[in-house]
């Protein structure tokens, strides 16, 4: 399923989290998981079994870059989407686009099947941020990781032109703007009621070895 549009009005926020095995998966969906995201490395028949038993359930497969050599084995598990952290450019997605469409096309999936979550993580994603409007077709969310930036920037006047820079990017390129938090203090209700109120439609919870997409709108 694809995110729907935006709405005027802020409805209950839905969730994605990240699986590394069978538990985390159970523990994830009996939580009220509405997506799941995994890495190359699960069990290969969990995504199948996973389909079989919520084939109503979109699942995401996490790439660290748009060269990573683990896409292969990520897409042999048949995700809905790909979450790319680490995107510095619309030519990122539109790299992975092109690789995407050579697994699809192996596979006997239709062109386009598999869509891009994009995740801007370093200052030159932001510089060049509204190169991901058009990049690709696949493109269905944008969103700032403000942990890693901060790495580079610590200052909070920046990371808040970042966010708006970000959210302005995803206006343009007509997807939905994320956020990314670590769990623990930054998920708070306050926090997670701050970053809808700052014009993000969806939360990306960070976990130890793991990452949740919270969706207002269906990140599954």
């Amino acid at each position: 399923m694809r995110p729907d549009s935006p709405r005027s009005e802020p409805d209950a926020v839905r969730r994605a989290v990240v699986i590394a095995d069978a538990a985390s998966a159970a523990a994830a969906l009996a939580a009220g998981a509405d997506a799941l995201v995994f890495e190359a490395g699960i069990p290969p028949g969990l995504v199948a079994d996973l389909r079989a038993r919520r084939p109503d359930l979109t699942l995401y497969a996490t790439l660290g870059g748009p060269d990573d050599f683990g896409l292969d084995v990520l897409m042999a598990q048949g995700p809905d989407g790909v979450l790319l952290c680490d995107a510095r450019s619309g030519r990122d997605v539109a790299g992975l686009g092109g690789r995407l469409a050579v697994c699809e096309a192996q596979a006997g999936l239709p062109d386009g099947a598999t869509a891009i979550l994009a995740v801007i993580g370093h200052p030159l994603g932001v510089l060049d941020a509204r190169s991901f409007a058009g990049a690709s077709p696949r493109l269905i969310g944008l969103g700032l990781d403000a942990t890693a930036l901060a790495v580079v920037l610590r200052e909070t006047g920046a990371l808040a032109q970042a966010r708006s820079l970000v959210r302005l990017a995803a206006a343009a390129a007509g997807v939905a703007a994320f956020d990314m938090v670590t769990e623990g203090e930054d998920c708070s209700l306050e926090r997670l009621a701050a970053v809808q109120q700052n014009g993000f439609d969806w939360v990306v919870v960070r976990a130890p070895a793991s990452v949740a997409v919270r969706a207002r709108d269906g990140a599954g």
